[in-house]
């Protein structure tokens, strides 16, 4: 985690998971407003997500060509936003919405959007969840792209961690609300989540009495949705209708007897 308080200390945002900014609209932005900026570099392409922190803030952020590459505009609650960036240098200016606030403290958390490849195999991700504070939730996304779908379950290590993964079009395909680790449930007893090839987007919600940041991993893991308690690959009761169905279809058309049309 890296914390920026002090405007001489430009840090790279590649070599930290979890950086905040932090200072004073001390200055006037080119709009009359009370404004600040800092300077942060990234050495290594990737993509971040960006989350202003307070109400009624602006933030615009400038690359070395003094190019927009994205901007959060915070209403009454917290704004986020992400961007892909490449290697180089940035800057970001923080602003009031309300010029008649004066002199103002801002934060800005900024997060690696990790962009995790789904295969037959499953797939982790890795990530350092943020206690809530300033109005800041603590939520974060990242993306998922599954390349070769299947059915699988979920690992969460963070306790009191919700969680949920939609596909393009904002619809829930998994999700968990549980109170203790998904690890911790019996790997038979876990929900099963059917995975299409795609991309998803996940948004992990951590506890909210969280009071220090704290590492965790979500895994899928491939899972057969044929197996049973006990531990061998039995006909599930669902497979096992939808089978019996099929066989009487099949036996019905072999007897029925084909019909003919006389004009």
């Amino acid at each position: 985690m890296t914390d920026i308080s002090a405007s001489t200390y430009v840090p790279n945002l590649s070599s930290s998971a979890f950086s905040q900014f932090k200072g004073k609209t001390t200055g006037v932005g080119a709009d009359g407003a009370n404004a600040d900026s800092q300077t942060f570099t990234v050495s290594k392409a990737g993509e971040f997500n960006f989350k202003i922190n307070n109400s009624f803030t602006n933030v615009e952020i400038r690359n070395d060509r003094n190019e927009v590459v994205t901007t959060l505009r915070s209403q009454e609650s917290t704004a986020d936003a992400s961007a892909r960036l490449g290697p180089g240098t940035y800057t970001a200016t923080f602003s009031q919405a309300n010029r008649a606030a004066g002199v103002r403290d801002y934060s800005m958390d900024v997060t690696e959007r990790q962009n995790i490849l789904v295969t037959g195999g499953g797939a982790t991700l890795k990530g350092t969840a943020q206690p809530p504070a300033n109005g800041d939730t603590g939520i974060q996304k990242h993306t998922f792209n599954v390349v070769q779908g299947g059915t699988f379950t979920a690992n969460m290590t963070l306790p009191n961690t919700r969680w949920a993964m939609m596909d393009k079009d904002g619809k829930v395909v998994a999700a968990s609300d549980s109170g203790k680790p998904d690890n911790q449930e019996s790997f038979l007893q876990k929900p099963t989540y059917k995975l299409e090839p795609g991309q998803y987007t996940m948004v992990v919600v951590p506890p909210s009495d969280l009071k220090s940041p704290t590492d965790f991993q979500m895994s899928l893991v491939p899972r057969n949705p044929t197996l049973t308690e006990s531990g061998s690959n039995q006909e599930s009761a669902i497979a096992k209708t939808l089978r019996e169905r099929q066989d009487r279809l099949r036996q019905w058309a072999s007897e029925a007897k084909p019909t003919t049309t006389k004009v």
